[in-house]
């Protein structure tokens, strides 16, 4: 009796895994393809001051720390399109992605190992405060 118990409590959390959404790590090379198509809203999770440092170009800017990420994420974000999230190491971002896919966003990524590595291969940078900064 006690093996059938735990075959059905293994079968149930298998299936339970299978339909959770989860966001998706992506290497720089593949997260720069996406962010460049059209559907893509490019969100950097760190501070404004960071952000105007230096961010991805196109990228806007929700703080994960500010203390309200995701009433904000829920008034400039839009569920049906792809979000891609960074920031400096990419421990934000999972945090920030982790959040998004409870509220229902169902296509999240985020850049492995963050926006450092992005920096480090030449990637185009913006500084300042070129897009609306929401803190």
């Amino acid at each position: 009796m006690k093996i059938l118990f735990f075959i059905l409590l293994a079968a149930v959390m298998a299936f339970a895994a299978c339909t959770t959404p989860e966001y998706k790590t992506l290497p720089m090379d593949e997260f720069e393809k996406v962010i460049a198509q059209a559907d893509v809203i490019v969100v950097d999770v760190r501070t404004p001051e960071e952000y105007a440092e230096g961010h991805i170009p196109g990228a806007i800017n929700i703080d994960w720390k500010a203390g309200h990420f995701a009433e904000q994420a829920d008034e400039l974000l839009d569920k049906d399109k792809t979000i891609a999230l960074y920031c400096i190491h990419a421990r934000r971002s999972k945090f920030a992605a982790e959040e998004l896919l409870k509220m229902g966003y169902k296509n999240v990524i985020e850049l492995q190992d963050g926006l450092e590595v992005w920096i480090n291969a030449g990637k185009p940078i913006e500084t300042g405060v070129e897009e609306v900064i929401y803190h």
